[in-house]
């Protein structure tokens, strides 16, 4: 009787034990996409800040960009990449850029 109760406590235990790291692994694969995902973006946003720093200090010389195949350049050089939408509108002294990055991150910036 007492080998059965023992045999049956190791038994349950190590269906606790299965069920807790199974679930703990579904969370933690979780976690690391989401984590992933959230350092896409920033990155993005990051990058999407530095090119607008660059504009506003070159913003005499904005007729240089050229955007083509969802690349931004600058005077032919590598500015932006995954851009999927891209405008400059000039009025009264105003610029208005108009970007979207990935279809997440849309911005107008006026200089």
């Amino acid at each position: 009787m007492k080998n059965s109760f023992t045999l049956f406590e190791i038994i349950l235990t190590l269906i606790i034990s299965s069920i807790v790291i199974i679930y703990s692994s579904f969370f933690i694969k979780e976690l690391y996409t989401q984590n992933q995902n959230s350092l896409n973006t920033q990155t993005n946003k990051l990058d999407l800040l530095s090119t607008k720093i660059f504009l506003q200090k070159h913003k005499n010389e904005i007729e240089k960009l050229k955007y083509e195949n969802q690349n931004l350049y600058f005077d032919s050089f590598l500015l932006l990449e995954n851009v999927k939408e891209f405008s400059i509108n000039n009025v009264n002294n105003t610029t208005k850029i108009y970007i979207n990055i990935n279809n997440s991150i849309k911005q107008e910036w006026k200089f």
